[in-house]
């Protein structure tokens, strides 16, 4: 997989990636597709914890700014392995979990450190791949993952129908932080300059985006797309469970194809990022994504969901992989950390009141309004991306 087309620096680097991969992509497998399930099937969450639960991962987000100025002037590596290390630790404690608030608040603790790592890991992208090779260099990291979720996702949910939930976080706690100190191995080059001042507060993180009218527009599309996936965080587990009744073998199923999507996709946007640019692949993920709520909404059977699993994924790879190379393209080597923290708090403003949001349609319109209603959000994101591409001409900013 690792072909002589990367130089040796890189493929080290890769061969290090790899395997934190795989043994993260064990812990995501038997944790993510299931937290919903565990929540509403298990511990008979209500949709106002569920909406919490959702919200209060956005809200974690809202202090990247701070964790941003935290590292900078500092290698950037501990900060990437630490935090992710003690958010993939917290679900040691799921078995002494007793309630819905108490699970809920194991997630929300998940969030809080995983959030500390995303500036950090911009950074460490940007020194480790140079820009000419960093997507086919992280498709081929999100790839290894994807093949060995494929099987993991039919086996955790077989494997959910004969054990407990609990002793299954447990052990993927175990090998999720076994990634993270995996990660400790990877050299990251010292940049040739520390970029001056460091990452800016609110004011600050607001004068840079009215300062950089390209950065701000995509903001604009990216908040209009994001919000209207996270307004759908709170229906799904309804839809799931109480609409489609779906069963934890045909989650694991779902699972799997989504994983199948996952690789495919991976090869695809590292590829359209250095083919073309990532602003190009930016627009075709977020039409991609655009269609993933309306197939939601048309569901009758569980079966139906495949086809969202597929869009899902597509889009999930292509927001680890485009979304972070467009910033880092927009930013420039200097302005990463900042330019990532700003994004993910706008995240955090979205994904705070997104799933209230969603909350709320449900109690007054039912499940399947918000479908409707992230449909349009989805693809008034896709049109303003596309807008984008349109007046810039040519991109410099993304093609540097």
């Amino acid at each position: 997989m690792i072909g002589s087309r990367f130089s040796p620096e890189i493929r080290r680097a890769l061969r290090i990636d790899i395997s934190a991969t795989l043994l993260f992509t064990v812990f995501a497998s038997l944790t993510g597709p299931f937290l919903g399930l565990v929540l509403r099937r298990e511990l008979g969450a209500t949709p106002l914890q569920l909406a919490v639960m959702s919200s209060a991962g956005g809200a974690c987000l809202l202090l990247s700014l701070p964790w941003a100025r935290a590292f900078h002037g500092r290698h950037p590596l501990p900060y990437l392995v630490w935090p992710g290390f003690v958010a993939r630790s917290v679900f040691l404690l799921v078995p002494f979990v007793s309630s819905a608030w108490s699970f809920v608040g194991l997630v929300i603790a998940r969030d809080f450190f995983a959030a500390a790592a995303a500036p950090a890991q911009a950074a460490v992208v940007e020194r480790v791949y140079p820009r000419a090779q960093r997507g086919r260099a992280l498709g081929v990291v999100r790839m290894a993952g994807a093949i060995l979720g494929i099987g993991l996702a039919l086996a955790a949910g077989q494997l959910f129908e004969r054990v407990g939930y609990r002793w299954i976080f447990v052990a993927a706690a175990l090998l999720g932080m076994a990634a993270s100190l995996r990660q400790r191995r990877l050299t990251v080059p010292e940049p040739e300059s520390l970029g001056g001042e460091a990452p800016a507060w609110l004011h600050g993180a607001w004068l840079a985006v009215r300062d950089d009218h390209a950065f701000r527009r995509l903001l604009v599309a990216s908040f209009l797309f994001g919000f209207g996936c996270w307004i759908q965080t709170p229906a799904h587990p309804l839809l799931l469970v109480d609409v489609l009744q779906v069963s934890a073998s045909q989650v694991g199923v779902i699972a799997a194809v989504a994983a199948v999507a996952t690789l495919v996709g991976s090869a695809y946007w590292g590829g359209l990022v250095d083919r073309r640019s990532s602003l190009e692949a930016l627009r075709v993920m977020y039409l991609v994504g655009a269609a993933t709520p309306l197939i939601y909404f048309i569901a009758w059977s569980p079966w139906v969901l495949v086809a969202s699993a597929v869009t899902d994924s597509i889009v999930g790879i292509g927001l680890e992989l485009v979304w972070m190379i467009a910033v880092i393209d927009v930013a420039g080597p200097t302005r990463t950390a900042q330019y990532v923290a700003i994004g993910a708090t706008l995240a955090g403003v979205r994904g705070v009141v997104g799933p209230l949001v969603g909350g709320l349609l449900i109690y007054s319109s039912g499940v399947h309004t918000v479908y409707l209603v992230a449909a349009i959000l989805t693809f008034s994101g896709a049109w303003l991306v596309g807008r984008e591409l349109r007046i810039r001409v040519p991109a410099p900013a993304l093609t540097r």
